[in-house]
């Protein structure tokens, strides 16, 4: 037996795309075969799924596409207390595809048949053993033979030849070829043919124009033209001094840097560092953490900054492209951030710096109960008038949140639409400095001075089922709103 690969995904991929291997069989025609698909955790011998498949029609490859089961072994990575790197176990998974196969038992004789002590013999290599039953199909149909066809009993077997209970005195032709199998159709079952070792996925998806060109080489990162695991624009992005960005990266598990340089021309780095496949860097405004440098990344004369990985070689050495974050000092009317997970794995950032509007929504249940009443000095059953009648419980309430982002860039629309889409999302929650009256605090000019006292983060669903695809061609300037509703309810007591 002999297989050939006919296709198979690259060894590092997005869970959430097409993940086909292709496998062709030179026993593709035998009867009752089946190609066995058995997938591994890599490097061991812990089995996540069996799959046993038949033939592609026309073709008579073994297909199997791995992503709905792939894609139920990743999830995402989230910190929002480490401001250092940290490994992103729960975002990659290794796999191993192991390709076999199975068919009915089935052995073709060609030699003629003896005679053994009465008994019709068959000369052919065999495992079958005393007392299976057999079934005898003769290239002419029984006409010559008509007792040696059909349903038969083994008497002796050896590795070579074996007997069954035909009177060989039934015999006419001893030279007709045939062939044998057991008569429940057992099958021949082999494992590991052929071997896909080191595979790996993590959590991504490619829209669909952009799939059939992915490469695993444009996230070596090894090139100044070598990708994060993100889909954030590397220009013309703009982010407030308190958003968050938590940004993946392949590992390459040397002694690498992630490198800040600001518009001042000024140079920081931290150093990254685990044994999982892939790292979560925090690297927005808010968060990137402690630096190695002289004086500050971001101060008042800052306009931007930027950060890219280097292999720590030779600083500044560049390994990726840079990504550049401008710093958004607009006035700010409310402060909301939303995080989101985007289609990479990775966690981006949009600030809501304009008006916001908090709804609230309750729910509850209500049974008509009966009024107790009760017998007063007249003999009268009366009731008091604070008694219930109709009762509530269960009660909840469910807070939405109207949000509006202030003018944005080309790139920032395009992108805004992975926040849209996103499965996950987190809504940052800032809360500030106030007089003792819970007055804003506001500057010598009158304008408010925004002084964090304490942030928190709470998950969210966006409610937006629709949204308007934003071009500067018909637009000039661009802003979103959307509707987030938080994803816990807040009890009542009662």
């Amino acid at each position: 037996m002999a297989q050939t690969t006919i296709a198979k995904p690259q060894t590092f991929s997005p869970a959430y795309n097409p993940l086909k291997f292709q496998i062709d069989s030179t026993n593709k025609s035998k009867s009752g075969f089946r190609y066995i698909f058995d997938v591994y955790a890599a490097g061991t011998a812990t089995k996540i799924a069996e799959y046993k498949v038949l033939p592609t029609y026309g073709t008579g490859y073994g297909e199997e596409d791995l992503s709905k089961l792939l894609q139920n072994q990743v999830s995402w990575d989230l910190d929002t207390e480490l401001t250092s790197n940290y490994g992103a176990p729960n975002s990659f998974y290794a796999y191993d595809v192991k390709v076999g196969e199975e068919y009915v038992y089935e052995v073709a004789y060609t030699s003629s048949l003896t005679d053994a002590s009465g008994s019709v013999q068959i000369n052919v290599t065999n495992s079958f053993a005393a007392g299976d039953q057999v079934i005898i199909t003769q290239a002419d149909g029984g006409v010559a033979n008509p007792q040696l066809e059909g349903l038969h009993t083994v008497v002796s077997a050896t590795g070579s030849a074996f007997v069954v209970n035909v009177n060989w005195s039934t015999i006419t032709s001893a030279t007709i070829d045939g062939s044998v199998s057991y008569a429940d159709k057992r099958k021949t079952i082999t494992r590991d043919i052929t071997l896909f070792e080191d595979y790996g996925v993590f959590n991504g998806a490619f829209r669909w124009l952009d799939w059939t060109t992915y490469d695993k080489l444009d996230y070596k990162l090894n090139t100044p033209t070598a990708l994060w695991l993100t889909n954030q624009p590397t220009a013309d992005f703009y982010c407030t001094l308190g958003q968050d960005l938590y940004l993946n990266l392949l590992n390459p598990k040397g002694s690498d840097r992630v490198i800040f340089e600001n518009s001042n021309g000024d140079v920081f780095y931290k150093s990254v560092g685990t044994l999982n496949d892939i790292i979560q860097v925090p690297v927005g405004p808010n968060n990137y953490g402690i630096l190695v440098g002289t004086g500050d990344l971001i101060d008042n004369t800052v306009e931007w900054y930027e950060f890219f990985f280097s292999n720590g070689a030779t600083l500044p050495q560049q390994d990726s492209v840079k990504y550049r974050i401008y710093l958004d000092r607009r006035v700010l009317i409310s402060e909301y951030h939303v995080l989101f997970l985007d289609r990479m794995g990775s966690w981006s950032s949009f600030a809501f710096q304009l008006k916001s509007y908090e709804r609230g929504e309750v729910t509850r249940e209500i049974y008509n109960q009966d009024v107790a009443g009760y017998v007063n000095a007249s003999d009268q059953w009366v009731y008091k008038t604070e008694e219930f009648g109709f009762k509530t419980f269960n009660t909840n309430v469910t807070k939405r949140i109207d949000l509006n982002t202030n003018w944005m860039t080309q790139n920032m629309a395009t992108y805004f639409e992975e926040l849209v889409t996103s499965p996950q999302t987190f809504l940052k929650i800032v809360t500030y400095v106030t007089t003792e009256d819970g007055i804003p605090l506001i500057d010598e000019d009158g304008c408010p001075i925004h002084i964090p006292e304490s942030t928190a983060y709470q998950p969210c669903i966006v409610d937006n089922n629709a949204y308007e695809m934003l071009n500067q061609r018909n637009k000039n300037l661009m802003r979103h709103s959307i509707t987030v509703r938080l994803a816990n309810q807040d009890n009542v007591n009662g």
